[in-house]
Order: structure tokens, then sequence, then C-alpha cells
């Protein structure tokens, strides 16, 4: 979660100075190329895919990094990194939830809804336009709300691709397709030319966002779910605001404006209360067709 959260202030001080697809490009064809080694060398190769499941894929990369990552991007070189550590991870159980719901039909409990409900609020709180904030960041928190329901079409999308291909094989999928379909885009607002006149820090912030905050991310969420489980371990998501902001602040010294520090308190708990709802419910469930 520590890795995951370093990505904001990293994805901003990167965007500044590089375009964004290029940013996102470079981030993803590092990081599919870690992924399989690192699949290769822990003994799960990555498979390839059928011809049947290329729209899959295609659907894979088109949400979790092509759409996301333009969001995500484009909205820190408007907004805050810190607003988007927040509103990016809290927004996302919220529109999964809804999707789920119509969609599949997949009712979340009440207690659950709830806490999303909660959560909601804490993210008006966050992006409220109230107190002299220019039109500058609402566009970025606009952008924000892109991302997190890109990553809420993919979180549906994705587990039918994990179930099939494992979550190895299917990120390595995501990040390959993703980045073949943002390489056009690379050759727009600037090209590839900022990237080689790019100053250190943002060649730092690329390396940051490929290795560290996908591969090492990665690596060490799904080695935590095999470990304790994916219930415990989705449970730590909850983390990625507080160190995405604490990492805002200390990196970029952005404020910390008290509506983001209150709204982002009222966005944890309502997680909480979700994911506690949630478990509750598949523990009840588990019972009854004992």
């Amino acid at each position: 979660m520590v890795a995951f959260g370093g990505t904001w202030p990293a994805g901003k001080v990167a965007a500044e100075h590089v375009p964004p697809a290029v940013v996102a490009v470079s981030r993803f064809a590092t990081a599919a190329a870690l992924l399989w080694l690192w699949a290769m060398l822990s003994g799960r190769p990555v498979r390839r895919p059928r011809r049947a499941d290329l729209p899959l894929v295609l659907v894979l990369g088109a949400t979790v990094v092509f759409a996301y990552n333009l969001f995500f991007l484009y909205g820190v070189r408007h907004s805050t990194a810190a607003d988007g550590s927040v509103l990016v991870p809290g927004l996302i159980p919220v529109a999964t939830a809804l999707l789920a719901w119509a969609v599949r039909g997949e009712r979340p409990p009440r207690r659950a809804q709830l806490g999303l409900a909660v959560a909601f609020a804490g993210l008006l709180l966050v992006a409220s336009p109230t107190g002299g904030v220019g039109s500058d960041r609402v566009l970025g928190d606009v952008l924000f709300v892109g991302a997190a329901l890109s990553w809420s079409a993919y979180t549906l999308a994705g587990r039918r691709a994990t179930a099939r291909y494992g979550s190895v094989s299917a990120n390595v999928y995501a990040t390959s397709a993703g980045t073949l379909l943002l390489l056009p885009f690379t050759f727009l607002d600037g090209g590839w030319s900022p990237l080689v006149h790019a100053p250190a820090g943002a060649l730092l912030g690329i390396a940051y966002l490929s290795v560290i905050g996908t591969v090492l991310g990665f690596v060490a969420f799904y080695e935590g779910v095999r470990l304790i489980g994916a219930a415990r371990a989705s449970s730590f998501a909850l983390l990625v605001p507080i160190f995405g902001v604490l990492s805002s602040v200390l990196v970029l010294h952005e404020p910390l404006r008290v509506t983001l520090a209150i709204g982002g308190a009222i966005v944890i708990c309502g997680l909480w209360l979700a994911e506690s709802g949630r478990r509750y419910d598949r523990i009840v469930v588990t019972k009854e067709e004992t």
C-alpha cells in the first residue's frame, strides 16, 4: 500500500514534464517485461491467450491501463496528488458496487450500502469546490472520477480474466494491451522529445511508477493474498489514501487542507464499514451453505 500510495506524487512529477501517454507507455512497457520475467522466475510462466479471449484482453488494457492512466495523469496535472489519492481509491468501491448492482444484480448488504454512502459523503467533502478553489482543480477532480470509473469497469472484467488466466497472466495481458493502445497517443501533446529533455525528478517518477508502483506493489500484494487470504488483504487498501496524502505532503509539499483531512477520514471510515459488511455477509452465506 505504501508503493501504491506513492504513485500519486510520482505521477504528478512525471506528468508535469512528460506527456501523460508517454509516461504511461514507458511505465507499462517496463512493467509488462518485469512481470513476465517475475512469472518465469517464480515458476508460473505467462500463458498465451486464446484467440477467442482477445476481446477480454482488449477490455482489460483499455480500462485499467489506457483510460485509467490518461485520467490519472491528466488529473494530477490539474489537481493535487493528495486529492487524487483520496478520491480515486475512495470512489472505486462505490462505483464498482453500483456497476455490479446494475449489470450483474449483485446487491451489496445493507451494512456495505451504509458504508459506501458514508464514504461518498466524505468524497464530496474532499472534492468540494467551495473556499476559493480554482476551476483547474475542479477539472482535475472530475478527471479523477473518470479514473475511478475506468478502474471499476476493469474490476468487473478482471474477475473473469483472473479466474481464467491467474492474476499474473491477466496483469501481463492488461499492461501489454494497454501499452499498444496508448502508443499512437504518444505522438500527440509534444511527442517523445520531452522525455529526452526531462529533468531527473520526472525520470525518477516514471521509474517509481514502473518498478515500485506497478511491479513491486503488485507482487507484494498478491504474495500477501497468498499468505493471509484475499478478504484480509483487501482491507489493507484503506491505507492507500493515507500513504498517498502523506507522500504528497512530504514529497510535493502540498497543503493539507482541513476538508481533505476530514473528508479523507470519513472516506476511510465508510470504506471500513462497507468492507466489514461484505466480510460479515460472506461469513453468513458460508454458514448457511454448510
